[in-house]
């Protein structure tokens, strides 16, 4: 009985403490509802596209050389008894000087006896040359039919005729060597290195000096099948009238800048590279402010075709190699591929499908999905230029390639 009504108390307790929760919980004030603000679009920095006729540059580089570099060799012995001032490393000469002399005389009296030996042997000739008029003369006188050429003295004629070159062909050679005992320059240039000195005995074929001419200087400039595409160069052959190339580099912490073109392309591709090499010219390398020095290592911008339709924009408006991200009218984004020409430093070239004044996207998105609305941020203004194709333009642009 008492089980009974302690299980009745409980009963009622509960009930009491749930009504009194139910009759908090509906007193207590209602949250009030909120709408939900919308997400601003995204910010991106956009550039107006100004596409037109461009020519391009390819950019290459390479090492400074000489047209001619050669080594002198002595082609006679003997001891050198004078040098020249400009026989040092980093002389400059002009084509035609003396660069050294070795000692003559025992050449000069080699060319004394040679020419003694050449009178005796012309003397001989002209004995035997009557000898031989004489013995025509009685050869008629005696009125015989037969006679031959011994009696006629022909076979010592032509031997005394053979003598007389062969001491001619002595003096001159006496003469080719007193000659070569003075090293001339064979054209206008700058010695490299010495090997010799004053004083010194040297035999023939004796490396004397290491030159190069100062007339033109060449670089050979590597290029990839992409880039020859971009140039109207043949292979393998000599160039008329070649594409202009402009040569850069730092000296003395300044940039210093040459003008040249290119003569022709190598008659193989390198077989580790693949790289074909074009050969780029520069004439009088060192006149101007600066020399163009042998060994110098240049930066190259060869001129290249010329192709209607063509945007200039930063790098970071190219995605993933062949598309840009374009805003419409109502600033919505969209896909647009296009055709890479070339990346130089922080610019690429393009072309495609572009609309004068196209809102280009240059900065990067966190994410993006085509048709979504984003907030442009012009960096420049919208361009008004002449129209596509137009002959003023495109030779101004030619003009400021190089």
């Amino acid at each position: 009985m008492e089980n009974s009504k302690k299980n009745k108390l409980l009963v009622i307790v509960l009930l009491v403490g749930i009504a009194a929760i139910a009759l908090v919980l509906g007193l207590a004030p209602k949250p009030e509802e909120k709408a939900a603000e919308a997400t601003p679009p995204p910010v991106a920095d956009v550039l107006y596209a100004d596409p037109g006729r461009q020519t391009l540059l390819v950019p290459s580089q390479g090492t400074v050389q000489a047209r001619y570099e050669i080594e002198v060799v002595a082609r006679v012995g003997g001891v050198i008894e004078r040098v020249s001032d400009a026989f040092v490393a980093g002389g400059f000469f002009d084509a035609g000087d003396s660069l050294l002399q070795i000692e003559a005389a025992d050449y000069e009296h080699q060319l004394t006896r040679t020419e003694a030996q050449l009178a005796e042997a012309i003397s001989a000739l002209a004995q035997e040359q009557g000898r031989a008029k004489q013995a025509k003369r009685e050869w008629r006188d005696l009125g015989s039919p037969a006679a031959n050429e011994l009696f006629l003295r022909k076979p010592q004629l032509a031997a005394a005729e053979a003598a007389v070159a062969a001491a001619r062909a002595e003096r001159d050679q006496a003469k080719l060597d007193l000659a070569r005992t003075k090293v001339l320059a064979p054209f206008a240039g700058r010695v490299v290195e010495t090997y010799v000195d004053l004083g010194q005995y040297v035999a023939p074929g004796t490396r004397l000096a290491k030159i190069h001419s100062t007339g033109i200087a060449e670089v050979r400039l590597p290029l990839t099948d992409r880039q020859l595409a971009l140039l109207d160069l043949p292979l393998g052959q000599s160039v008329e009238n070649g594409p202009a190339v402009r040569l850069s580099a730092q000296i003395a912490g300044h940039e210093r800048e040459w003008r040249g073109e290119i003569v022709r392309t190598e008659a193989s591709i390198d077989p580790n590279s693949r790289f074909v090499y074009a050969v780029a010219q520069v004439r009088d390398p060192y006149k101007g402010e600066a020399p163009l020095l042998n060994g110098l290592f240049v930066e190259a911008d060869i001129v290249g075709k010329t192709f209607d339709n063509v945007t200039r924009l930063p790098r970071q408006a190219l995605h993933e190699g062949d598309h840009l991200l374009v805003l419409d009218a109502e600033n919505r984004l969209h896909f647009k591929e296009v055709e890479l020409l070339q990346a130089v430093g922080e610019e690429v070239w393009l072309r495609g499908d572009i609309a004068s004044g196209e809102k280009v996207i240059v900065s990067s998105l966190g994410y993006s999905r085509e048709g979504m609305v984003i907030t442009a941020n012009p960096l420049n203004e919208k361009p008004t230029g002449l129209p596509l194709g137009d002959d003023g333009g495109a030779a101004a642009t030619a003009q400021e390639a190089l």
